[in-house]
């Protein structure tokens, strides 16, 4: 079953990947798959998919080894002893007994069809920023949404009367899928999909569709949720932000999570990124005064700077060219 929902998010990923492709302007010079460096994005979709698995692997042992004929029972026992300990409780002072929840929480579902929809939009815009920002920035962004939108959580129901709080706890990747969608927006809000219906689909459009879904979602689960979720915006938009202006607030996540990943591959090397600073950058002389000519040659060069030192290591100059590709 693991295989089955893996082999589903990547046929998300591939689906979306060919979409984008369609925008001949700014699509990726190299593909992002499972065995390149590029790989964040399924590394995200393996992750929230094997603890999905794992959990449901629990419930059938559960139900396969209950004395009680009762199926809602078999349910509460399963909860009580291993799923809420996945889940970010409202209390704080059940957070303090299991404070890994405020990573976990992010990863797990319990639905198969929010499991769906929520890959589909980390995909969706995963995969743009990702393509142009380099495979450094998506999971530093996904991490800070989803821990930063669990600590606004855990204040605004300790703020909040439990009356107006509606929700016991807070589970599922959807606080971090909008962070990665504010963030892709803010990269490139004038990135334009399907360009064949009149000229393509503004990216700010897709996102005001994607957080008006998911606001109304999850309505009916109290203000902490709602607010939750447009915090998590806010954090995307700012960590990008940030970015544009030279501050790159994720690279120490992924310098971390690049040493875990070495840990269990022998083979690789972790190597500190050294910002380097090349000697033509230090000129005070204007290199062009005219505006250069938009060829795809040269937004592939410019891709690959990304993909090889960050959004953050562009000149001026390249982010306007990439800019106005981005709106042809």
């Amino acid at each position: 079953m693991i295989e089955i929902i893996f082999h589903i998010g990547l046929l998300f990923f591939n689906f979306v990947q060919s979409i984008f492709k369609m925008n001949s302007t700014l699509r990726p010079k190299h593909k992002i798959s499972l065995g390149s460096s590029s790989n964040a994005l399924v590394l995200l979709i393996a992750a929230n998919a094997v603890l999905f698995v794992l959990l449901i692997f629990f419930k059938v042992f559960y139900f396969m080894t209950s004395s009680s004929n009762v199926a809602d029972t078999t349910i509460d026992t399963f909860h009580r002893e291993i799923f809420n300990y996945f889940i970010l409780p409202s209390s704080f002072g059940q957070f303090i007994r299991q404070p890994w929840s405020l990573f976990s929480y992010m990863f797990t579902h319990e639905s198969l069809l929010d499991l769906f929809s929520n890959l589909l939009w980390l995909v969706a815009f995963g995969y743009i920023l990702q393509s142009l920002s380099g495979n450094k920035r998506l999971i530093p962004l996904y991490l800070y949404g989803g821990i930063l939108g669990g600590i606004f959580f855990l204040i605004i129901n300790a703020v909040l009367p439990q009356s107006v709080v509606h929700i016991d706890f807070l589970i599922g990747a959807l606080p971090a899928v909008v962070a990665v969608a504010a963030g892709a927006t803010t990269l490139t809000p004038q990135y334009r999909i399907f360009p064949m219906l009149g000229g393509g689909i503004p990216l700010w459009i897709l996102f005001a569709v994607f957080m008006l879904v998911s606001v109304s979602s999850v309505a009916n689960a109290g203000v902490a949720y709602v607010s939750t979720i447009l915090f998590s915006a806010l954090v995307g938009f700012y960590i990008i932000y940030q970015l544009k202006k030279g501050n790159d607030y994720g690279e120490w996540i992924y310098s971390f999570v690049h040493k875990i990943d070495s840990l269990f591959n022998p083979d690789k090397k972790y190597k500190q990124t050294k910002n380097e600073s090349p000697f033509f950058y230090k000129t005070t002389r204007k290199p062009f005064e005219t505006k250069e000519h938009v060829t795809q040659e040269r937004v592939d060069e410019i891709l690959d700077k990304i993909n090889n030192k960050g959004y953050a290591a562009l000149t001026k100059a390249e982010k306007e060219l990439l800019k106005r590709a981005g709106e042809k």
